[in-house]
């Protein structure tokens, strides 16, 4: 993998919307506990993630998961909205030597932070990492009928790879998986 000069991506990111403070910056192991609780709840609505509580990591797993993430050469980010954590992005990187050059993007929002454009930030902050790091290619899968981030993810030029047809069941629906990609 070549390497990459780092020095001109900005690594936090502060701005201002509405009168709230934003900002985004890179996950930090005493993070774990927060961002543990805040997933803990995206979950628990049962719409946009594949997990149950009872499948998540621990707060020292989600430690260890933040460290283990940036020491592959992965991206682990939050966002905060005053000093609170509303959500995560994260890179996890391929197998090194044979799929590094890629990486698996995950991303979610508490609810009550959703539709103010922080997806839309930590996108495109996700993006700017990934070409700044040398990831060639992001990949991610998303529920069918999440028509707000997939309208998002081809906004920014994601295409369609391939479906799992039928994979969940969501409110008593039949939803297919959907896997993108971006070549960056």
């Amino acid at each position: 993998m070549e390497a990459t000069d780092i020095r001109h991506f900005q690594y936090k990111r502060h701005w201002e919307q509405e009168g709230h403070s934003l900002v985004i910056r890179p996950a930090e192991p005493h993070d774990a506990q927060e961002i543990h609780r805040r997933l803990t709840r995206v979950v628990e609505e049962g719409v946009y993630l594949n997990e149950t509580p009872d499948s998540l990591p621990d707060r020292e797993e989600k430690r260890e998961e933040i460290e283990d993430i940036r020491e592959g050469g992965g991206m682990y980010t939050v966002v905060e909205v005053d000093g609170e954590i509303a959500g995560v992005a994260l890179l996890r990187r391929g197998l090194e030597g044979t799929s590094d050059h890629t990486a698996k993007f995950r991303t979610w929002l508490v609810p009550g932070y959703r539709g103010l454009g922080l997806g839309t930030q930590l996108l495109e902050y996700t993006i700017e990492w990934a070409r700044t790091h040398g990831v060639e290619k992001i990949n991610l899968d998303v529920w069918d009928n999440n028509d707000r981030a997939i309208q998002l993810y081809e906004k920014y030029g994601f295409q369609v790879e391939g479906r799992r047809l039928k994979q969940a069941v969501i409110e008593g629906e039949y939803v297919d998986e959907l896997y993108m990609g971006l070549f960056v």
